[in-house]
């Protein structure tokens, strides 16, 4: 395999943004910039210098046209990672891979090699916010049932560890999928008419800071992102404030460096 420098790690992650961004004009399919890449479309009119991955979102019914359009698509390259695709992927959103590539990831802790990717999050509107809590309640159950036993125990408290270890064990009969197919549908059935509140639900790590007033990424600008004009929220200051507080300050240079996902990627070398 042919080790990727940095600057081919982000041409190849945008490129498969342009390919998606093909896909969801050829069939009418709204999306927009998330997270980070928002921020760093804003800030630097591109990637975030320090940091090295791509997140785009899109409501849930695009979110689902938008996998089925790629999947129907049969590219030669990129392809739908999900846990209706695959028997080990355990999150309830998408990444469209790469697969001409193979990375080492020393942040997210995975049993299988993947791709150079990007994240796929589905936004959701809903006026129960108790399913905020009830999801990540999934999502903490979905991660005992992942993680080895060596991770399961803390080392603070033998009786801890114990009671640990005795949910633990029970829960490595479970298929972890199980969990986001809870969350899956726990939001579909809270869905309504006249929702108050969307969001990407059970995905992050922030719980209420991921919760909007409805409508707030319907409307959407294209701004300058790497070159390209791409789609963000009209609205993205509301966005980028609740999640990120003054973001037009960039962090420190030692918080640059705990944000840097620092991935290690290969291109395949065909025989």
């Amino acid at each position: 395999m042919q080790y990727l420098e940095k600057n081919e790690i982000k041409t190849i992650q945008l490129g498969i943004l342009d390919y998606i961004d093909e896909i969801c004009k050829k069939n009418n399919i709204s999306y927009f910039l998330s997270y980070g890449t928002m921020l760093g479309a804003v800030r630097h009119k591109g990637m975030i210098p320090w940091d090295d991955d791509i997140d785009i979102s899109l409501y849930r019914e695009d979110y689902e046209r938008l996998l089925k359009a790629i999947e129907e698509d049969q590219h030669p390259i990129y392809q739908v990672l999900s846990y209706d695709t695959s028997s080990w992927y355990f999150h309830n959103f998408a990444a469209i891979l790469d697969t001409s590539t193979v990375i080492e990831d020393n942040v997210k802790y995975k049993r299988h090699d993947t791709s150079l990717f990007i994240d796929v999050f589905p936004i959701d509107q809903f006026s129960d916010l108790s399913i905020i809590d009830k999801s990540y309640k999934y999502v903490a159950l979905r991660q005992l049932a992942y993680i080895k036993k060596e991770r399961a125990v803390h080392g603070d408290s033998k009786i801890k560890d114990f009671l640990r270890l005795c949910t633990w064990y029970p829960l490595r009969l479970v298929n972890p999928r199980y969990f986001f197919k809870k969350i899956d549908q726990l939001v579909k059935n809270s869905m309504t008419e006249n929702p108050t509140y969307e969001g990407a639900v059970g995905v992050g790590k922030e719980k209420m800071k991921e919760v909007f007033p409805a409508g707030t990424f319907k409307e959407l600008i294209l701004t300058e992102f790497e070159g390209r004009m791409l789609p963000i929220p009209k609205n993205y200051d509301a966005f980028l404030t609740q999640m990120y507080g003054d973001y037009m300050t960039p962090p420190s240079k030692e918080m640059q460096e705990w944000y840097s996902h620092s991935i290690k990627a290969y291109r395949k070398i065909e025989k």
